[in-house]
């Protein structure tokens, strides 16, 4: 009996004697953040935590954070393996906070989050207070609607993806975050700003012949080995709104190495912006843009489509990466975002007028997260 209780207590001692995991987080743009969103992907140690509701946050002072909590994987005993922590941070610039995560009793502390999530047979709905997304499982289009403050950002058409979304699964519920997985497309939303970032992400590439592999088709695709035999470049992958502009005058802008702007007078302009080798070319035209406007050797990533009521920042994240990525606007609300990789995430932050006052963060901060580093 006594050597049972030994092998017992040994066995304990080092899931007791275990750090907390701890975690820092800095910024790096050099830009003054006000509640802005963190995700820290952590790894518990086996046998731990047995629930994700257990866990809470504390800063470097011991003060109680208010966070999300989620578990991601878990041990083959249940424990919790692997723990998502969502909360939103006011750091300045190029500063680092520290915190760390313990399993506690009692009641966690209550944050500023306010997502929740509700499901039809046919929609999932992510809504605060402020904003309400639809979005249609079967992914046609794939948000139907977008609205805040009772105003609707989305046209018929919705907002469409190059792959096609798969099977709709909830990653987390919120209140801080809510995830969506669609097969090869994911959704997240935060609660501290009205955004939704699309991801698109080509899965592993399957082996179809000797020298050929074959990644998930896009949308409309043909798929086959011969098809795959032209594919071994990264696929073309885009992202498409329609977004509601009742009428000209529509204002654009985008973030070049100067700030970039236009208007549309007629319904039938449009304005392109492309990024290569030699930099990027800003065309404008009636249909399709054929007139130069201007052109410079670095661009952002970043921008606006506007008019009286709405204002529709956009970005994509790591646009100077290559492929080529392209923005294109039409005074209709029409807008792609496009650039031959596999992987394409893409930013649409809707608010109303003025934009100074209600966006509570610029499009280069939604582009330069705060960087999260686990500590071994």
């Amino acid at each position: 009996m006594l050597t049972l209780l030994v092998g017992a207590l040994f066995a304990f001692v080092p899931h007791a004697m275990a750090a907390p995991p701890a975690f820092t987080v800095h910024e790096t743009a050099g830009l003054r953040r006000f509640g802005y969103p963190v995700t820290a992907s952590l790894e518990m140690p086996q046998g731990v935590m047995r629930d994700a509701a257990a866990a809470r946050l504390f800063d470097a002072k011991g003060k109680e954070v208010g966070a999300q909590f989620t578990a991601m994987s878990s041990w083959a005993d249940g424990s919790v393996r692997g723990l998502d922590v969502d909360f939103t941070s006011s750091i300045g610039p190029k500063e680092t906070e520290a915190y760390r995560v313990e399993p506690a009793a009692g009641a966690p502390r209550q944050g500023r989050g306010g997502l929740a999530v509700t499901e039809t047979a046919d929609e999932i709905t992510v809504a605060s207070s402020a904003i309400a997304h639809k979005i249609r499982r079967d992914g046609k289009p794939l948000l139907t609607s977008i609205v805040n403050s009772k105003t609707e950002f989305l046209a018929a058409d919705g907002i469409t993806t190059t792959l096609a979304p798969g099977k709709a699964e909830v990653l987390k519920r919120g209140p801080f975050n809510v995830t969506v997985r669609l097969g090869a497309v994911t959704l997240e939303y935060v609660s501290s700003k009205s955004w939704v970032k699309i991801t698109q992400r080509v899965g592993e590439l399957v082996k179809v012949g000797r020298d050929s592999v074959e990644p998930p088709s896009p949308n409309n695709a043909p798929s086959g080995k011969n098809e795959a035999r032209r594919s071994l470049a990264p696929p073309l992958l885009a992202v498409d709104a329609h977004f509601a502009m009742p009428e000209p005058p529509v204002l654009w802008d985008f973030g070049v190495e100067s700030w970039l702007y236009g208007y549309f007078k007629k319904p039938t302009e449009t304005v392109l912006l492309r990024q290569d080798a030699d930099g990027w070319r800003a065309l404008t035209g009636a249909g399709e843009p054929s007139s130069l406007y201007a052109s410079g050797k670095r661009c952002e990533g970043w921008g606006h489509l506007a008019e009286k009521h709405r204002v529709i920042a956009f970005g994509m994240a790591d646009f100077g990466a290559g492929g080529e990525p392209a923005f294109r606007l039409g005074a209709d609300g029409r807008f792609r975002a496009s650039a031959q990789r596999k992987e394409l995430t893409v930013y649409f932050h809707v608010v109303g007028q003025p934009v100074h006052v209600t966006a509570l963060t610029s499009p280069p901060s939604m582009l330069a997260p705060l960087v999260v580093e686990v500590k071994k």
